[in-house]
């Protein structure tokens, strides 16, 4: 996907990008219910309190008939990054669509119902002035993000807030509960250190899982940390193998014929990239 955004880049750059910039229907389901919750969250903090039903009908459906119809239409042609293309389109992998429309609903009221009555009261007290600023892709220009080890890491939690010398910070799950979820919030916990420098003892995480109606909170201990930022290396200096003379500030990659398939094909049918490595894929069957 380097580059792929630029008028001289070719064809296959181009694709790359393209198919970087997929969405699909778990992960737009994901998207309807955060703006759901935060919609509710915000109009209680401003005194206007939502139920489930209306935030449904105002955020969630027009965001999603907005998103379903850029994929259909194919606007993402135009546009990659301004417009929606949903990977079950694209491959035709969708199914029966009414029925995954409904499912998606159900779901998503189901986790704005429990985020409600179940994680509002837990945080119903915060105010506007002790959340911390987030940038995310929605507001434009770069999303947050930190340098850790002359890395540039994109780091976005879903909400932060600071009560004394305290950090907490919370990310919305409307999907399954998963033990890699911990570690996508270890990578809040360094970005609060970094930005914030706040310390392990001071950090609370939380995994809100909203379709479960269940909160998984924990914490970091100094190990932990050093646990995390090995395996951070480590993909680091994995990712560095594939570009030009491994130069990071240069950021290159390495021609195609050079980038081995994985050595489990069996998930490949999910990824975004399947296009680009199909030829090789069925040339193994």
């Amino acid at each position: 996907m380097w580059g792929g955004w630029e008028k001289n880049a070719s064809p296959e750059q181009k694709k790359a990008y393209q198919l970087n910039k997929m969405d699909n229907r778990w992960g737009l389901m994901g998207q309807a219910a955060e703006n759901s919750i935060m919609r509710v969250l915000r109009q209680h903090q401003a005194g206007n309190p939502m139920d489930a039903e209306t935030a449904f009908e105002t955020v969630a459906r027009p965001f999603l008939r907005e998103k379903w119809t850029q994929s259909k239409r194919g606007e993402w042609k135009n546009s990659p990054k301004q417009f929606c293309c949903l990977r079950e389109h694209y491959y035709g992998t969708m199914g029966d669509e009414k029925a995954v429309a409904e499912q998606m609903s159900g779901q998503i009221k189901n986790c704005i119902v429990n985020f409600i009555e179940k994680v509002l009261p837990r945080i119903e007290a915060v105010t506007r002035e002790q959340e911390l600023p987030v940038k995310n892709p929605e507001m434009g220009g770069d999303p947050e993000n930190i340098t850790w080890n002359g890395v540039k890491m994109y780091v976005i939690p879903d909400y932060a807030y600071r009560i004394g010398g305290q950090f907490h910070i919370h990310d919305w799950k409307a999907g399954k509960i998963k033990e890699t979820h911990r570690e996508q919030l270890g990578l809040y916990a360094i970005w609060a250190r970094e930005k914030f420098r706040a310390k392990p003892e001071e950090t609370f995480l939380y995994v809100e899982y909203l379709n479960e109606g269940q909160v998984a909170p924990f914490q970091l201990t100094a190990e932990d940390f050093q646990t995390l930022e090995a395996r951070i290396e480590a993909s680091v200096a994995e990712m560095t193998e594939y570009l030009v003379d491994f130069d990071r500030k240069r950021n290159e990659p390495l021609p195609k014929d050079e980038w081995e398939l994985a050595s489990d094909t069996s998930s490949c049918q999910y990824c975004n990239f399947y296009e680009l490595c199909k030829e090789e894929l069925e040339g193994e069957v």
